[in-house]
């Protein structure tokens, strides 16, 4: 697949579990995030071009050592824009793009970007 992003990707460096609002269940692991999107590892298949109102929980922010200057839990939309399976061919790789982010998540994620490049000085 052409690599078509535009914008740096961070790689976390613990997965960041993920969470479906519509229904309060686990999604999959952000594995890594730019500011218009992020990668989701999932064992199930996830809809290609579905919306998802999407979580990060702070408990699983501060586990993960990225929770600083982030006191709720990153709430947003988005909508996947890719689907394929991991070279581990349990897995699925879900490419995310964020749709209509509010100041203040925009100003979490920038915060959680900052984050994970300071934990890997």
């Amino acid at each position: 697949m052409e690599e078509r992003r535009i914008g740096h990707r961070w790689d976390l460096l613990l997965f960041l579990p993920a969470y479906d609002m519509s229904c309060n269940e686990f999604l999959g692991y952000v594995a890594d995030i730019t500011e218009s999107g992020f990668l989701v590892f999932s064992g199930e298949h996830i809809e290609l071009g579905r919306e998802y109102r999407l979580e990060i929980r702070t408990s699983d922010l501060k586990e993960a050592l990225l929770d600083a200057g982030i006191e709720h839990p990153l709430q947003f939309n988005a909508r996947t824009r890719w689907v394929d399976l991991d070279v581990k061919p349990a897995f699925h790789r879900t490419g995310f793009m964020f749709i209509e982010l509010s100041e203040q998540t925009k100003r979490n994620i920038h915060q959680l970007v900052k984050n994970v490049a300071r934990n890997l000085k």
